[in-house]
This record gives structure tokens, C-alpha cells and sequence, in this order.
């Protein structure tokens, strides 16, 4: 989440009345986050999220995730519920961008990576890409590693990257050689960090804004990534942990040779696409003025380092 997009005075009125919250709900910017202008809604006893999708927008496939989102409720995978507004609309346009409310979701953050919280969360993608299998969502704008590339590739990357250049462009270079594209296909959440999940009465997802149809792995890999090697355990442990999310993922779903194959290219391929859609917050996107939270590429370096173990 982010704020790329302030709210006027009259637009805050606007989602007030069309939406029914009092007059003195409160909007409150949301900092964290890399896409989209989110804002915390507190009205009376209730709160919300109000979120402003930033871009070039497919309305149509934007659509599609709150159809989506709906249907996840109903099959028992807890995540935002979005309002309909008194035109009997699930959206709304502000400045020509497309607006959404969501049911704000309870819980804590994930703070600590244990085993429980690595089956729950194995256990709840195993399901979620049971039920997205032969569903579709196309991004024009998404977090994909060409789709990042094409964009910090415009600038002097030898000059901003100095002696990480090498590195990074080595295993780009790797990576790009590889084929994913015959790998089983549905809708994966694409962002399911530690901090896109509450743990309350149940785990819940939130922030589907970059969900899209792509292998099922690559959400695997980000689980991998950003709640296990980055945190830096010991060898043994990343190991057990690592083994622990697959099994509580594969007693949903079955991953098949050819995913189990390419899984630790994957997790290589999403490490890359991180560390470019950083690179390119900070040196090509101008974000000045812009209440976002800003991260720096250099963190996610050790994840580039070659791995001489196979996952599988």
C-alpha cells in the first residue's frame, strides 16, 4: 500500500455520501506499499480501506479480482470484502482512476515465521490455487520481472547499480534462458508477503491489487523468498522450514515434476523481480511528494547468492 493519489476535501465527501459513512469518518494515509493510493477509513465503531488503483488500467480485469474476491469468501479463504456503494456499484472514479471500499480485516501482522504460521499459510495458497485453477486475471501493470526490466533497462544501470551491476545482470541473464511458461496456471496472489497476512481467528489475505494469472509456483517462491531465506536462519532451519511449508502446500494441492523442477529457478526469478521493482522505485519512478514507503534493493542481494542444494 501507498499514497500516490491525495484525496480532496470534496472527494472525501463524495465517499462519505456515496458509501454512507459519517460525516466525520476519518481518512488516514496508508505509507506502506509499492502500486496503488490506499487510505485507512475509521467511521464510528467500523473501520476501512479505500483503494485508488494508479496506472494504465484494464477496468474490465480489475473487475475480475473483486468477482474473485468474492468468490474466495464464499469458499472459506478469508480476505477484504468489497462495499457496494448506494448506486448499487462496487467502484467508483476519482480523477478517471477506479476506486474501491474493502471490510477492514482483523488480526495481527505476521511478525514471527514459525512452523504454524509456514502450515497455515502452505496450507491456505494449497487452496487458494485449488480454486483459482482455469480463472484468469490480466495486469497491464504488475509486479513480473520483463515487466520491471523494460523499465529500469532506460537508464544508465552500469552508472546507478556501480559494483552490484555485475551481479545482478549475471543472473538475470540466467534466468531469462529459462521456460516457465508449460507450468500449471490460475490466479496467484503475486504480493502474499508476511504483511499481506493477519492471523486471527483465521489466516487472511489481503491486498489482491497485484493478483494475476501466472504459474502457482511463483507465489511458492515468495513464501520461499520473503518469509524464509530472508530472514536469514541457519542452513538446518531454512531447510526444515522450508520443508514444513511445502508438505502443509502439498496436502491441498500436489505440486507436479515439472513445478517441483523449476521451483528453485522460480525463487531465483521472483528474488530478481523484487530487486528490479525496487531499483526502480528508487532511481526511475519519480516519487517525490509520494507518501510511500521506500525500500532498498540492496537487502535482497544475499537472495541472488548461487545455491548449491536442491529444494526438491
Amino acid at each position: 500500500m501507498a499514497v500516490y493519489t491525495n484525496l480532496t476535501n470534496e472527494h472525501k465527501e463524495d465517499i462519505r455520501t456515496l458509501y454512507n459513512l459519517g460525516k466525520d469518518a476519518d481518512f488516514i494515509e496508508i505509507p506502506e506499499g509499492i502500486l496503488n493510493t490506499n487510505y485507512l477509513i475509521k467511521d464510528r465503531d467500523k473501520k476501512y480501506v479505500f483503494r485508488l488503483l494508479e496506472g494504465r488500467r484494464n477496468i474490465d480485469e480489475e473487475l475480475k479480482e473483486l468477482e474473485f474476491l468474492n468468490f474466495l469468501n464464499k469458499n472459506d479463504i478469508s480476505c477484504p470484502r468489497v462495499s457496494v456503494n448506494n448506486l448499487g456499484k462496487n467502484h467508483i472514479f476519482i480523477q478517471e482512476k477506479m476506486g474501491c471500499l474493502f471490510d477492514f480485516i482483523h488480526g495481527k501482522k505476521v511478525n514471527k515465521i514459525d512452523s504454524e504460521v509456514l502450515r497455515k499459510i502452505g496450507s491456505t495458497l494449497g487452496r487458494l490455487h485449488n480454486l483459482s485453477q482455469g480463472r484468469s486475471i490480466e495486469r497491464t501493470r504488475k509486479i513480473d520481472l520483463d515487466f520491471f526490466y523494460d523499465k529500469i533497462s532506460k537508464i544508465d544501470l552500469k552508472t546507478v547499480l556501480k559494483k552490484d551491476h555485475d551481479l545482478i545482470m549475471e543472473r538475470y541473464k540466467e534466468i531469462k534462458e529459462v521456460d516457465f511458461s508449460s507450468l500449471p496456471k490460475g490466479i496467484v496472489h503475486n504480493d502474499i508477503f508476511p504483511d499481506n497476512v493477519f492471523m486471527g481467528e483465521k489466516l487472511s489475505l489481503i491486498d489482491f491489487n497485484d493478483c494475476m494469472n501466472a504459474p502457482f509456483i511463483i507465489d511458492l517462491a515468495i513464501v520461499i523468498n520473503f518469509w524464509i531465506k530472508i530472514k536469514e536462519f541457519s542452513k538446518d532451519k531454512e531447510k526444515k522450514f522450508i520443508k514444513i511449508f511445502l508438505e502443509a502446500y502439498e496436502g491441498e494441492r500436489k505440486l507436479l515434476p515439472e513445478e517441483k523442477k523449476l521451483l528453485k529457478k522460480m525463487v531465483l526469478k521472483m528474488a530478481l523481480t523484487f530487486i528490479f521493482l525496487r531499483i526502480n522505485k528508487s532511481y526511475v519512478e519519480d516519487n517525490r511528494g509520494k507518501n510511500m514507503e521506500v525500500k532498498t534493493y540492496k537487502e535482497l542481494l544475499f537472495l541472488l547468492e548461487e545455491e548449491t542444494d536442491e529444494i526438491y
